[in-house]
């Protein structure tokens, strides 16, 4: 993996695919062979003759490399100022947007998701025909005829009757399922991803809950340091205060709906309100979210080695140790946001195209990415190597985690728990490892039901959506195998770095 030392930013390339609204060009021009980068289309790229809208272009084209663009919580590399060669443009139609059923057909057939038949549809919309009173059945019959007038129409009211919304159109994205076009020969029926659709559901409560958990353990652990250990109520004082007297409006705003937390209710009691020119730390802390709490830490930890440094006991190193990793925080909000949302999370996991850049990235990620600027990175790739992996299969599986913002976080996620959590609530730790073993689990062999699968679905459940496993395996053994890789990064750190936890002080 050489370096690449070409720093230039104006290349040239060939353009290789256009959709609507971009397309890509291959370059040699960076140090490497065949790198795609995408470009968005101008309003000038665009003509319209008779009606019909075409794409003006050449397919050898100059621009520019634009680094550092903002993309889905991502910086990616994009090309643009596009020069094409005057003398070779050519017109090609412009991808038409299709209309919902048209998508379904196109999708269906390239992902081999299989419907029943045309009488078989009709049949089961008109079931409820053969279980009312003859009136009703009547009534249902013409209300039927009158809606059911062709095989679109059939279409449309039979997925509307299983539950198939048009988002689950998103599902069907390669990493997920495979193309049939790679060679992948698996039928999927329909209402699978109905299925499918129950277990993102699912994933996303466990996502939520487990990201509050981490919050209440930090928030707990600062309480308790505050009101249990000596000196604590000192620096809760400091924080406190600074939050009182900052200019910041969010601070302020948090201070203010603090203040007004228990106004007026019997919960007020435990504390002087009236004669107390602050608030409790807990109050405080009631305000904030994960994203926020984080400058509430940082602000602890402060104040707790101004102590120190001023003859102040040593509170714990917990809160140094959260603080020195803090990094790990802010990239939980985008898994958390979608959960929270809705937004399928599964999918968007495994999915390569969520990174434009993933083809680019994953050619050369040392110089092509701040992956080395990644904490974890070295201990993952350490783990991967003790695996049996050789250092630039390491390195290329950890930027497969790296490059994809919601692969990170869920990578992140199951580190925070076995890296922090475990030292110092135990409760909170064993709730999470208990329940995401469960859910996660593919090892088991053990029996379950449908009726346990509806009700209580794991992660497995999912199935394999590919008779190719070994070149695409599926999705619920990649999150799965993530997550354990994950426990065994966190534990080799702790060795590594944590153990010594004293020296921060």
């Amino acid at each position: 993996m050489g370096k690449n030392k070409n720093k230039k930013k104006k290349g040239v390339g060939r353009i290789i695919k256009l959709f609507k609204n971009y397309g890509y060009i291959s370059t040699d021009s960076f140090g490497q062979e065949g790198e795609e980068l995408p470009f968005q289309f101008t309003p000038e790229m665009i003509k319209e003759i008779d009606g019909i809208e075409y794409i003006e272009y050449s397919k050898e084209v100059e621009f520019n490399i634009k680094k550092g663009v903002n993309l889905r919580d991502k910086k990616i590399r994009e090309a643009g100022d596009l020069k094409f060669d005057s003398r070779n443009l050519i017109q090609e139609k412009r991808v038409e947007s299709k209309s919902y059923l048209e998508q379904v057909k196109e999708k269906f057939d390239l992902f081999n998701i299989q419907l029943p038949t045309k009488n078989q549809m009709e049949n089961e919309i008109r079931e409820f025909e053969a279980i009312v009173d003859q009136s009703t059945a009547s009534k249902l019959k013409k209300l039927y005829d009158s809606i059911l007038v062709d095989d679109d129409a059939i279409l449309y009211e039979y997925l509307k009757k299983i539950g198939f919304q048009p988002y689950m159109l998103d599902y069907l994205v390669n990493g997920f399922f495979i193309e049939k076009n790679l060679g992948n020969s698996k039928i999927i029926d329909v209402k699978h991803i109905i299925k499918i659709d129950d277990i993102d559901k699912v994933f996303r409560e466990k996502i939520l809950r487990w990201i509050l958990g981490i919050e209440n353990s930090y928030k707990s652990l600062l309480s308790r340091l505050s009101t249990q250990r000596e000196g604590g109520n000192e620096i809760a004082v400091k924080v406190v205060k600074y939050w009182k007297n900052s200019t910041d409006n969010v601070k302020m705003g948090q201070y203010k709906r603090a203040q007004n937390r228990y106004k007026y209710l019997s919960y007020s009691d435990k504390f002087d309100y009236i004669n107390s020119d602050i608030i409790p730390l807990d109050d405080l802390m009631d305000q904030m979210d994960l994203s926020t709490l984080e400058s509430l830490l940082v602000k602890f930890d402060d104040f707790s080695r101004e102590s120190i440094s001023t003859g102040g006991r040593l509170l714990t190193p917990f809160v140094r140790d959260i603080v020195l990793h803090k990094a790990v925080l802010s990239d939980l909000r985008i898994i958390r946001n979608a959960a929270a949302h809705g937004r399928f999370v599964i999918p968007t996991i495994v999915n390569p195209d969520y990174n434009p850049n993933w083809d680019l990235e994953f050619d050369n990620p040392l110089e092509r990415t701040k992956i080395k600027d990644w904490f974890i990175f070295s201990y993952l790739k350490q783990v991967l190597m003790s695996q049996g992996f050789d250092e630039l299969i390491s390195v290329k599986v950890a930027q497969t985690i790296f490059g994809n913002p919601y692969r990170k976080a869920w990578f992140e996620l199951n580190f925070i728990y076995h890296r922090f959590i475990s030292l110092f609530d135990e409760k909170m730790y064993n709730d999470f490892k208990n329940e995401s073993n469960y859910f996660l689990d593919y090892a088991s062999d053990y029996d379950r039901n449908e009726q346990e699968k509806n009700v209580n679905p794991i992660l497995k459940d999912i199935g394999d959506l590919s008779t190719l496993p070994l070149d695409f395996p599926p999705a619920y053994r990649i999150i799965a195998n993530e997550a354990s890789l994950a426990e065994q990064t966190a534990i080799l750190h702790f060795y590594q770095t944590g153990i010594h936890l004293q020296k921060y002080f």
